[in-house]
């Protein structure tokens, strides 16, 4: 789509599509190493606000030798000598560049440690002229790390926390693991996040998520925790077997004392 008084070009992001960070390393053009990381949020959500995988664990094959071949093509055509970083969005197998940097990354770091391969010092030795070899270090070293943002919403009040393309984290912690499902509940947990011990509550927007989350919320009822949920929520699970507390949110008082708060979903649960 193009502006008549301002030129420039707009195209819509496939709706529900995977992000895909890459780290790399060229010289004179050549791809001499690279890594993948994949985000867990859909495209759409700032890559320092988005939780990343390395190695990728839901990229298959086909995927990722077209990454490496875009990857490769791209810095033979801008004759990239050093670090350059990109981002993709698939879907359905199919592959957009959203943009390239001729520049190291956030990640850079967080894929040299887990992949146990120092990106840094590769591309400063590019930079400064020294020989390097390529080296295949896609599928990593039998570990998977996580990496996860820290977001301050809790110490702003009316802050917004819908995430998008601005970044609204003020920090990232990651974490190493032998699955993702390990490294990620680490992360997690050095974010200060605390585990329910008694109760969930659960509120899932639409029915394809809902339906998605079946088997892990299923999951939880086996395990004993008492589940909370918003009407439909609760009405969606309750048909496939899953017992809940129905709850709903009361609006604020809109009566002359406006200091005046109905009972809610917090003061209910907790």
């Amino acid at each position: 789509m193009r502006g008549l008084q301002y030129p420039g070009y707009y195209q819509p992001l496939p709706v529900t599509a995977k992000e895909i960070d890459v780290d790399a390393v060229a010289v004179d053009g050549a791809l001499v190493c690279m890594a993948v990381s994949e985000h867990v949020e859909n495209a759409g959500v700032h890559s320092g606000d988005a939780t990343l995988v390395t190695p990728p664990q839901d990229l298959n094959t086909e995927t990722l030798a077209k990454i490496t071949s875009i990857v490769a093509a791209i810095g033979r055509a801008l004759e990239v000598n050093g670090p350059f970083n990109m981002q993709l969005i698939a879907k359905d197998n199919h592959l957009k560049v959203i943009e390239t940097n001729l520049r190291v990354s956030r990640s850079f770091p967080f894929v040299s440690k887990t992949l146990d391969f120092d990106f840094v010092a590769c591309a400063t030795k590019v930079i400064v002229g020294e020989e390097v070899l390529p080296s295949n270090v896609l599928r990593g070293c039998g570990r998977v790390g996580v990496k996860v943002p820290q977001f301050s919403f809790s110490r702003l009040a009316g802050a917004d926390v819908m995430l998008g393309v601005e970044m609204a984290s003020t920090g990232e912690v990651a974490c190493f693991g032998e699955n993702r499902y390990e490294a990620y509940l680490k992360s997690m947990i050095s974010t200060g996040f605390v585990i329910p011990e008694r109760s969930i509550l659960l509120s899932i927007g639409s029915y394809k998520h809902k339906n998605e989350l079946l088997p892990a919320v299923r999951t939880l009822a086996q395990m004993g925790y008492k589940l909370y949920a918003s009407l439909g929520t609760a009405d969606f699970y309750s048909t496939h077997g899953i017992q809940s507390n129905r709850k709903f949110s009361q609006p604020v008082n809109q009566s002359l004392n406006h200091t005046a708060i109905q009972p809610n979903l917090s003061t209910t649960v907790w």
